[in-house]
């Protein structure tokens, strides 16, 4: 199955209509239900990322299961629509560098 994961812990609040589940996309609210659909769906093929997801996770502890669980798949393409810019350069550092790790197999 084909599928795009959007990861945002306020995409079902009210007050951020901005935050909801694009068409064509399985939402997840955090690091846990994100797993869950990589679980149920396989890798997704595009993923659209928030980097603060309540409490103590992040996108970034998504990513860290992400590449223990499944170190030699091809990265899914990707975007981050946090507003957070510092956690922008996080994530796409964090993603650089998992695909130079790869690029060295």
């Amino acid at each position: 199955m084909s599928w795009k994961l959007w990861l945002d812990d306020q995409l079902d609040d009210p007050a951020t209509p901005n935050r909801r589940v694009p068409e064509g996309f399985l939402g997840a609210k955090s690091t846990y239900e994100a797993i869950k659909l990589i679980e149920a769906n396989g890798v997704p093929e595009f993923m659209d990322l928030d980097f603060d997801l309540g409490g103590t996770h992040t996108a970034k502890s998504f990513l860290n299961f992400f590449q223990e669980k499944y170190p030699q798949v091809p990265i899914p393409e990707y975007q981050v629509h946090s507003r957070n810019i510092l956690a922008r350069e996080i994530i796409s550092s964090f993603i650089s560098s998992w695909k130079k790790s790869l690029e060295s197999l």
